[in-house]
């Protein structure tokens, strides 16, 4: 059985790839921050603040996942 730990090197083409997801991930984290942030000014705490928190802790951590998989590679 072969572990992931030892495989090859990531090509070019999934790095990029990687790369992009990365930036949008990030680019998605602010725009969902500033939504939460305008939200949370003007309507104080609703249901619609907790989506967006929730929302905003899974792209956090799908951004730090893609980051710690380019990483390693």
């Amino acid at each position: 059985m072969t572990s992931t730990k030892y495989a090859d090197p990531m090509d070019p083409a999934t790095r990029r790839q990687l790369r992009f997801s990365l930036f949008l991930q990030g680019f998605a984290a602010l725009m969902i921050a500033l939504a939460l942030g305008v939200r949370l000014a003007n309507q104080m705490f609703d249901i619609w603040s907790i989506v967006f928190a929730v929302v905003l802790v899974l792209v956090i951590a799908a951004f730090l996942f893609t980051q710690r998989k380019l990483r390693s590679q």
